[in-house]
């Protein structure tokens, strides 16, 4: 799918009635995300159901994310002239399919195989309903449905894993993906009713990539954003270990997650009032807080109180930051939105993938401890990079 697709849409997609089409891509987007994350909250279920330690566990991490890296401009580029309507509701079918699996699977390598379909499906659901929003609103609402749509992921970041952990304290972990299923079963159905028909007008070509990531900004963007993800779900996806450790669990772990979900909402919405107008700063100062927290949180573990400040100091940091990465990754576009957006999922994902199995393997060899402060120190180099291009920036404004 290409700029043309966004810049000249057709009458049939663009009406008044759409905004409900929107509404139904972000309500995909949070089933998808959510199903992604859910696995967080039941990790320690999980490894002990199928007597595997947490750090394998941690796979249902790593499958989803490479597969979504793969998804998000791989299905983009095969989807060819497809009606991008018959495109998005497939890749809901395929997560209600996954969450069905999952809830039922037998055996380990089975639930795997449910969070590739997962990965599958999220990554290209999210870097095509991006892409489209263009087509289904005015042109001076775009920009508003596409936050719309993102939100939508954002959201599920936040409250994915209480959600899990809330559902499995009644159902057990198997209960939690019934939910998710719960969640792309009500997207789907919205989907199929309102979504109109989007016919591809020109697709996506490797061309598109090529030219935005030769861009020097765009690998900044993509590198800034690889670190900051693997900083996060490096010791996110471990986060119930560390809280079962501080002997928070249970209906208390519950808790201190929805604490934290909710620190983290009202930092993402905080954070859209802001991040026009002083980036850089709001970039530099949550990922510097991210860094610290996770660097200080495993010396917490001996009070439920302060693992509960810290995990809540944890949320502001991290609630504003994907919400910053996009604003930041899409100033580079420069007329390659559609390939922009599918490389910032595809990096978001490789990351996600990454710190969840290396933080699985020194988790599994030294400590849930020594895994956050790992992670705490990636956060720094990347809190590093956002000093250096604002460093640069500056003198190009002065000669300006």
């Amino acid at each position: 799918m290409s700029q043309i697709e966004c810049a000249q849409p057709s009458r049939a997609t663009r009406t008044k009635n759409n905004w409900g089409a929107v509404w139904s891509l972000a309500l995909g987007s949070f089933a998808s995300v959510t199903t992604e994350f859910l696995p967080v909250g039941v990790l320690p279920d999980v490894a002990r159901t199928f007597g595997i330690s947490d750090g394998h566990a941690g796979l249902m991490m790593t499958s989803p994310a490479l597969f979504a890296a793969i998804a998000a401009p791989g299905v983009m580029l095969a989807a060819g002239r497809v009606d991008r309507r018959r495109v998005l509701i497939g890749l809901s079918v395929i997560l209600l399919a996954a969450c069905l699996i999952a809830a039922f699977a037998s055996s380990f390598p089975m639930l795997l195989v449910s969070r590739a379909m997962v990965g599958a499906s999220l990554g290209a659901f999210w870097s095509l309903g991006l892409a489209v929003a263009g087509r289904l609103v005015e042109p001076a609402q775009v920009h508003r449905a596409a936050g719309t749509i993102f939100g939508g992921a954002a959201l599920a970041m936040i409250v994915g894993l209480p959600f899990g952990t809330f559902l499995a304290s009644f159902f057990t972990w198997r209960g939690a993906f019934i939910g998710a299923g719960v969640l792309a079963t009500v997207a789907l159905i919205a989907q199929i009713v309102v979504l109109p028909s989007m016919p591809a007008h020109s697709p996506l070509r490797l061309g598109g990539f090529v030219a935005f990531a030769r861009q020097r900004k765009a690998q900044v963007s993509l590198a800034l954003t690889l670190l900051v993800f693997i900083t996060h779900f490096g010791a996110y996806t471990y986060l119930m270990p560390l809280l079962i450790q501080a002997g928070v669990a249970g209906d208390s772990g519950t808790w201190v997650l929805l604490a934290y979900g909710f620190c983290a909402l009202v930092a993402n919405f905080a954070a859209a009032r802001y991040v026009g107008r002083a980036l850089h700063a709001a970039m530099l100062g949550n990922i510097v807080l991210l860094a610290a927290v996770l660097a200080v949180l495993p010396a917490l573990d001996h009070s439920r109180l302060t693992v509960l400040t810290g995990v809540m100091v944890w949320g502001i940091a991290w609630g504003a930051l994907p919400l910053c990465l996009n604003v930041w990754h899409r100033r580079v576009a420069d007329g390659e939105s559609e390939a922009a957006a599918a490389l910032f999922t595809l990096a978001t994902q490789v990351a996600i993938a990454l710190g969840s199995v290396v933080g699985g393997v020194i988790v599994d060899h030294q400590s849930v401890g020594a895994d956050f402060r790992y992670c705490a120190i990636i956060g720094f180099v990347a809190a590093g990079i956002v000093l250096r291009a604002r460093a640069q920036r500056k003198p190009s404004k002065d000669h300006s």
